[in-house]
């Protein structure tokens, strides 16, 4: 594990919100590659379908929306992508990313609702297609 995942996973476990800068395009638009995201460290029993999570995925540190919960494991999506996660065990939940900042702005990271869920699920897979 990188020094900086070590880190945030540290941090998080102890109680404290933590800045970094996202990697990759998965959550675009609503987060972009180098976006700062705020991540608080999450009560599990509060998080909801809809929610974008960090967490400690096999590839790494992973910032994705909840796209279903089950007793003791939740699957996660990009919502710049196809296809969902694999389960991750809700001890493996690390925050709940509630801002991210770009060009300066800082704007907060909502809950989508299950008609946006479909509509953006709808949305990749019809450019997928083109």
């Amino acid at each position: 594990m990188s020094v900086a995942r070590e880190v945030i996973v540290d941090l998080l476990a102890r109680g404290h919100a933590v800045r970094f800068r996202a990697g990759g395009d998965s959550m675009h638009p609503i987060i972009r590659c180098d976006d700062c995201l705020l991540v608080e460290p999450a009560d599990r029993t509060r998080i909801r379908r809809g929610d974008v999570v960090l967490t400690l995925a096999d590839r790494g540190l992973t910032a994705h929306r909840v796209i279903a919960l089950t007793d003791g494991t939740l699957i996660t999506r990009g919502d710049n992508l196809r296809e969902n996660d694999l389960p991750v065990d809700f001890s493996r939940v690390l925050g709940r990313v509630t801002h991210a900042e770009r060009d300066g702005r800082t704007r907060r990271i909502r809950r989508a609702s299950s008609v946006l869920l479909m509509f953006t699920r709808a949305l990749v897979r019809v450019s997928a297609r083109l």
